[in-house]
């Protein structure tokens, strides 16, 4: 009696997708895109804000660039007060 044995083998094959690149959204349209002006950003705010809030911040506002002039205009009175300079037509370069 022969025995014959017979040897399977077997094998995984993995099919591989073709490989496709990530999705990537379409290039941005010029003339549709909404533009971004200072005028735009600022009713985006306002529209959060109540008028009191509003009159409230453009009031603080008003008062910082107000005391930011006047100590530059105390700041040069004083620089040309040092350099030996009478007048404000010196401190404004006339002279």
């Amino acid at each position: 009696m022969t025995s014959t044995s017979s040897r399977s083998s077997s094998t995984i094959t993995a099919t591989r997708l073709p490989s496709q690149p990530p999705l990537q959204p379409p290039p941005p349209n010029p003339s549709s895109r909404f533009p971004v002006t200072p005028a735009v950003l600022r009713s985006i705010f306002t529209s959060s804000r109540t008028p009191h809030e509003e009159r409230s911040i453009s009031r603080v506002a008003f008062f910082r660039f107000a005391g930011f002039l006047l100590s530059c205009v105390c700041i040069s009175f004083a620089a040309a007060r040092g350099r030996g300079m009478r007048g404000s037509a010196g401190l404004l370069g006339v002279v």
